[in-house]
C-alpha cells in the first residue's frame, strides 16, 4: 500500500507530533508499506546545518513558528495548509492519506489531497479542536474562531474512513462526530527507544543532579501546561530545587514572574535531547506533569509516560484519563490544577515518602508492558490494513 503521512512536524523535531508520528510511520514501513512523509519546515527549526532528511520525507514550506504569537500561528497554519497541497501534487498517487492533527487546518489539506488522489482518509487526532481551545478558555463555541474551527472539523470527520485518537475520553467524544468511519484508540504510551539511552554524566554534573532531591519539569513550556502552578509550589518550598527543561511561549513570562517574586530556587535550564531527558528523569525525585485546566479530562501528557518508564515519581496536576492512568501505575500523586493546597500537599507527601528502587522498577516495567507506543503502533497498522482489505 502506498501511504502519504501528513504531519505538522517530523524528525529532526522532538515535538509531541514528531515523536508520535515517527513511531507510527516506522511501524507502517516495517510492515512493508511505501510511506511518504510530508511535514512542515517547522521540523527543521534548530536542526544541524548538515542535516539530510531520509529519502521518504518531504518538507513543505511554511512561515516559521519561532515566536508563537496569534498572528504567527495563523500565518503558519494557513500558509502551511496551502503549501502542503502543492507539495503533495509532486509526490504521485496514494492509496491512503493519513493526517495527524492538530493543527486542525492541516486536515483541510488532507481532505483535498485525498479527494484529488482518490485515496481513503485516516485522521490521527491527538487533540480535539476546537474543544481543547474551549477547555483552555482560549475562545468560546459561539465565537468566530469557534464556529470556523468547528466547521473545519466537521468537514474532515465527514470524509474520514478511520479516526484514531490517543485516550479513551477522546475516542468516546469522537464516536458521535464521525458519521462514516470507525473510531479507534491508539494511545501514545512510552517510546521504548527512550530507554535505550545512556546517562549523560556531563549533563548530570552540570545540573547538579547528584545532590539534594530535585523536582523537574521536562517538556514544552506553553499555554496548555499551566506552569504557574509549579512556581507556586517552588515559592512555598524554597529549600527544594526546581528545574524546568524545555522552551515555549510561556518561558519568558514565567522567568519574569520568578524574578519579580524572588523565586530563586527555580532554574530554567533550556532544552535537552532524548539522552538528556532520560538522564534527568532517572535522577529526579519528582517529575511535575501539569495541564492548565481540569476540564482537559481526556488529555494524557506524553511526558507522564516518559517519567514513569524511567521510574520517576509523578506529581500530576490534572483530572480524568491522566489521573486514572497514574492511579493504575501507582508511582505518584495527583490533584486538580485549580486546587493549589491539594497540589502542595501531594508534593509534600512525595518528598516525605520516597519510593524504593523496587517500586520504581516495578512501575517502569508496568508502563512498558501496558503502554508501549511501539506495540500500539502495530495495532494501528493492523487497523489500516483491515481498512484497505475491506475496501479492496
Amino acid at each position: 500500500m502506498r501511504i502519504l503521512y501528513l504531519a505538522d512536524s517530523y524528525r529532526p523535531s522532538r515535538s509531541a507530533c514528531a515523536n508520535r508520528t515517527c513511531v507510527l510511520v516506522q511501524a507502517l514501513r516495517d510492515a512493508g508499506h511505501d510511506v511518504q512523509v510530508l511535514a512542515s519546515t517547522d521540523s527543521l527549526i534548530g536542526a544541524p546545518e548538515d542535516y539530510q532528511p531520509p529519502e521518504y520525507v518531504t518538507f513543505f514550506k511554511t512561515y516559521p513558528l519561532v515566536e508563537k504569537t496569534l498572528v504567527n500561528r495563523l500565518r503558519n497554519n494557513f500558509g502551511g495548509a496551502h503549501e502542503a497541497v502543492k507539495a503533495a501534487k509532486r509526490l504521485g498517487d496514494f492509496d491512503l492519506v493519513v493526517c495527524t492533527t492538530p493543527p486542525l487546518l492541516l486536515t483541510s489539506s488532507a481532505v483535498k489531497i485525498a479527494q484529488a488522489k482518490r485515496a481513503k482518509l485516516v485522521l490521527d487526532v491527538r487533540d480535539i479542536w476546537p474543544d481543547v481551545a474551549y477547555e483552555m478558555g482560549s475562545f468560546a463555541p459561539n465565537s468566530l474562531y469557534g464556529r470556523f474551527f468547528a466547521h473545519e472539523a466537521r468537514k474532515a470527520y465527514a470524509v474520514a474512513a478511520l479516526v484514531a485518537s490517543v485516550s479513551p475520553g477522546k475516542v468516546k467524544k469522537l464516536k458521535d462526530r464521525v458519521p462514516n468511519g470507525d473510531v479507534i484508540l491508539v494511545p501514545n504510551g512510552i517510546d521504548e527507544s527512550l530507554l535505550d539511552n545512556e546517562n549523560d554524566l556531563v549533563l548530570a554534573e552540570h545540573l547538579r543532579l547528584g545532590g539534594s532531591p530535585v523536582c523537574v519539569y521536562v517538556g514544552n513550556i506553553g499555554l496548555a501546561q499551566g506552569l504557574g502552578t509549579l512556581l507556586d509550589i517552588a515559592k512555598a518550598r524554597p529549600a527544594v530545587r526546581f528545574l524546568l527543561l524545555g522552551d515555549g511561549a510561556d518561558r519568558a513570562k514565567l522567568q519574569e514572574r520568578a524574578n519579580l517574586e524572588g523565586i530563586g530556587n527555580i532554574e530554567f535550564c533550556g532544552t535537552v535531547d532524548a539522552r538528556g531527558v532520560y538522564t534527568v528523569l532517572k535522577r529526579a525525585a519528582i517529575s511535575y506533569v501539569p495541564l492548565v485546566s481540569s476540564r482537559l479530562r481526556d488529555s494524557i501528557p506524553t511526558k507522564m509516560y516518559e517519567a514513569l518508564a524511567c521510574g520517576c515519581p509523578v506529581l500530576l496536576a490534572a483530572s480524568g484519563d491522566a489521573a486514572n492512568l497514574l492511579d493504575a501505575c501507582g508511582l505518584g500523586k495527583h490533584a486538580s490544577p485549580e486546587e493549589p493546597d491539594a497540589l502542595l500537599a501531594a508534593f509534600d507527601w512525595l518528598m516525605a515518602h520516597p519510593f524504593s528502587d523496587e517500586e520504581r522498577s516495578a512501575a517502569s516495567a508496568w508502563v512498558i508492558e501496558n503502554h508501549s507506543r511501539q506495540r500500539f503502533a502495530k495495532l494501528f497498522v493492523k487497523e489500516i490494513e483491515q481498512l484497505e482489505s475491506c475496501h479492496a
